[in-house]
């Protein structure tokens, strides 16, 4: 009898064995019972961190992704355990939340605020692993930013290159630099490659957190020809406007400054003409004359030489007109300023006046001028003292154009009339009239 039972009970237990095995096996590998693990380490496996040795540095705002790391199971075919990242404390320095359905067992951490905390990893109510978190706020150093091309005429291309250093070292790889142009009509941005599509100035802004570079460009047109007539003919006094064209490419581009100047080295009273920096010329005296005509600079520079010729033309017919003045009183000294228009063909002003508060008195040379000094100056003046005791004044005066071949008609009369106490006062210019011929005399 006791044979039997030591039998029944060996075959039970070659039967209960294979059956405790399969039983575990299952119960593991669906989570009924959760295994034991080891090895578990804290994680960052996604997003810009640096790892000291007693913590995590992370950037404030930019999230991570945390994980337990490669931890083994016992046994092996169980079923991965839950386990779970906690704060452990209440700072609000970070915030967690649940990646789980991308991967398992993972988390989405963010800093909220400068400073430290703890995060732990555990399961059910067990800590497997602590760790230390830093929030920092990394502040940009510096940034230095070079472009590889040239800026400088429309159609230029070039790409910006950047290094970005900051208080965290580890981190200087870690900052994007955004590139942007004050006027995309000049300047035309994409990511870091930078086409000039136009005349004119531009900044080029590059900004990598709050640090910011400002890169100033001057953008022009390339200078292809200047067309202009190669002659001018011109008579003394005459005033006309050099408009040269200018060929740009690409086309039909506001060109570069056009610069004036005299091609001949000659003393200013030789010059038979006047010219400014806009191009405009007023023959002096006859001659020739060459003009060096330039739009650009360097490489990019273009130049024209013309001629002007200026011929003498009688005047004798012509009279001065427009005639203007203005008055001012200082200490009984009687100041008068008197402007007129170019007289074509003239060399030389005479200025004539008369005072009417002398009985009998007739015009009087007071001045002349030549044509090149009134194109400088643009004006005369007239001084005269005034007797305390009269205290009043009365002139008349008029102005004669003349060259070598005579005299123009004169102009029309002026009066300059008041007291030592009259303010300033201008006098309209009128229609040209001829005076009448007795009431002055040339000596």
């Amino acid at each position: 009898m006791r044979k039997i039972d030591k039998k029944k009970k060996t075959i039970l237990a070659i039967v209960l064995i294979p059956l405790i095995f399969v039983a575990q096996y299952y119960i593991f590998k669906f989570g009924v019972i959760s295994p034991m693990i080891k090895g578990v380490n804290i994680k960052i496996i996604q997003g810009e961190y640096i790892q000291d040795i007693d913590k995590y540095v992370v950037k404030l705002g930019e999230p991570v992704i945390l994980s337990p790391g490669d931890y083994i199971k016992i046994p092996s075919y169980a079923k991965d355990p839950k386990v779970k990242f906690r704060i452990l404390d209440n700072s609000d320095t970070i915030e967690i939340k649940d990646n789980s359905e991308k991967e398992d067992n993972t988390v989405i951490l963010e800093g909220l605020k400068k400073g430290y905390t703890s995060i732990a990893l555990m399961k059910n109510s067990r800590v497997l692993q602590k760790a230390t978190i830093l929030v920092v706020d990394p502040t940009v150093e510096s940034l230095n930013v070079t472009l590889d091309g040239n800026l400088k005429y429309v159609g230029d291309k070039g790409e910006f290159s950047s290094t970005v250093e900051v208080d965290y070292k580890e981190f200087n790889n870690t900052y994007d630099v955004i590139y942007e142009s004050s006027n995309e009509n000049v300047l035309r941005v994409n990511n870091n490659k930078v086409e000039a599509v136009g005349v004119g100035n531009a900044t080029i802004y590059a900004k990598s957190k709050d640090k910011v570079e400002a890169l100033r460009y001057n953008i022009i047109a390339r200078v292809k020809d200047i067309e202009i007539e190669s002659s001018f003919n011109i008579s003394i006094g005459q005033n006309i406007k050099l408009k040269p064209k200018i060929i740009t490419f690409p086309g039909n581009l506001k060109p570069p400054v056009i610069n004036y100047k005299f091609s001949q080295v000659k003393l200013p009273i030789e010059r038979c003409v006047s010219i400014n920096k806009n191009g405009g010329i007023i023959g002096i005296r006859e001659g020739s004359e060459k003009i060096t005509i330039s739009c650009g600079v360097g490489e990019n520079k273009k130049i024209q030489v013309i001629t002007i010729n200026v011929k003498e033309e009688p005047i004798k017919d012509n009279i001065i007109t427009n005639l203007f003045s203005r008055f001012s009183m200082n200490d009984n000294v009687l100041n008068i300023e008197v402007s007129w228009d170019v007289l074509n063909g003239a060399t030389n002003y005479d200025v004539y006046i008369k005072n009417n508060l002398i009985e009998s008195s007739e015009f009087e040379l007071y001045t002349s001028v030549t044509q090149e000094t009134f194109i400088k100056n643009k004006k005369i003046n007239i001084v005269q003292n005034i007797d305390k005791d009269v205290g009043e004044f009365n002139f008349d005066i008029y102005i004669e154009g003349r060259n070598e071949e005579g005299s123009s008609n004169p102009s029309n009369i002026i009066n300059i009339i008041g007291n030592t106490d009259s303010e300033e006062k201008p006098e309209d210019p009128e229609e040209p009239e001829q005076p009448e011929q007795p009431e002055y005399q040339k000596d």
